[in-house]
């Protein structure tokens, strides 16, 4: 993108057909301005110099036609590398090391969380995050928790397009989101495709908490297998029903609206393999999902913890109180406080 300002300097004027040649000479030399754009004028090509480049001579042979002109040129709007780069001139000392560093990206809306002390100066963190990532057209501020039984947050428009809905793909499945309205987490997308890579094409899936189904969809298409996905949050099933149609999944994910307690018992649907992102309350639902395996299979637990340790001694405590026994594989994902991670517990359990 380019602001409407020119400058006048010096440039070298040369015939387009030697114009790539030189500009090698040039660049070489690191004699070309980067802030500005070079022109095209007729038959040749200016390229702007810096101030204190030297002559010309003996520099580019005479023989491709060179000469020097003063010219107008358009100047380069320059894209900042971070936030904190974007805002320097504007927030300073420790405000400026409060600006967050790193947000969300779901097709093009970013949703960032504003640092206590920064609020007032939410418009321009905004502002500055669609400067560093010109694809963002929206940004969304965090204006409280994920909370409730339908997984939703608060949301507070900071900048760019008056709009929650968007377009996210990842892995070649293509998502409708409304971010108002459902829950949706882009860092899990390696993780769906970790699950999606230990799945059998011969396997049944059980999603307990689908949402818009990055999972499911994600399972289904890479991995082949049948994946039956419950969702209990109206506007989430709504997207979910889209998204297989979306996806050309029909058939191969099967949808199911309500809570996941009754939806897989009153189809008496049963699974070698359980999905459970449900990471505020897990291990109430995990009797649930024993019900749904054959006998014996595999669950994917998702939580919040302190340390991976006392997420693996709650979960095998709660695995002997329904009367199995269990492998257990324990993975921190990502912070979400100083003092709580995100963690999975792949449960490979087996019946007495």
């Amino acid at each position: 993108m380019l602001n409407n300002r020119k400058v006048k300097g010096l440039g070298v004027s040369v015939p387009t057909i030697y114009a790539e040649k030189v500009r090698e000479i040039l660049k070489n030399r690191s004699a070309i301005e980067p802030s500005l754009k070079p022109l095209r004028m007729g038959d040749k090509v200016v390229f702007p110099l810096k101030q204190n480049t030297p002559l010309l001579e003996g520099v580019v042979p005479p023989e491709l036609g060179c000469e020097l002109v003063w010219e107008e040129f358009q100047e380069r709007r320059t894209t900042p590398r971070s936030i904190r780069e974007a805002l320097s001139g504007i927030i300073s000392g420790e405000l400026l090391e409060k600006l967050p560093s790193s947000y969300d990206v779901v097709g093009d809306i970013a949703v960032v969380h504003i640092p206590e002390g920064l609020e007032s100066f939410g418009r321009q963190i905004g502002e500055a995050i669609i400067r560093v990532n010109p694809s963002v057209k929206v940004v969304l501020g965090e204006a409280g928790p994920v909370a409730g039984v339908y997984r939703t947050r608060r949301l507070v428009h900071l900048a760019g397009e008056a709009r929650t809905f968007t377009i996210h793909k990842e892995h070649g499945c293509v998502f409708q989101v409304d971010l108002e309205k459902v829950y949706f987490n882009p860092r899990l997308a390696g993780e769906r495709m970790r699950i999606a890579g230990l799945t059998r094409s011969d396997e049944v899936v059980a999603d307990m908490f689908a949402g818009v189904g990055p999972f499911a969809v994600a399972i289904a298409r890479h991995a082949g297998a049948r994946v039956f996905a419950s969702e209990i949050n109206p506007d989430a099933y709504d997207l979910l029903v889209k998204n297989i149609q979306i996806n050309k999944l029909a058939g191969r994910v099967v949808p199911l609206f309500g809570d996941c307690r009754a939806t897989f018992s009153n189809n008496q649907i049963s699974a070698d393999r359980v999905v459970m992102n449900y990471p505020s309350d897990p291990l109430s639902f995990l009797d649930t999902a024993f019900k749904i395996l054959r006998g014996r299979g595999v669950i994917h637990l998702y939580g919040f913890a302190e340390d991976t340790e006392e997420w693996r001694s709650k979960i095998v405590e709660r695995v002997r109180e329904l009367g199995a026994s269990c492998d257990l594989v324990v993975k921190r994902l990502k912070p979400v406080s100083p003092s709580r991670n995100l963690v999975v517990a792949d449960i490979g359990v087996r019946f007495s």
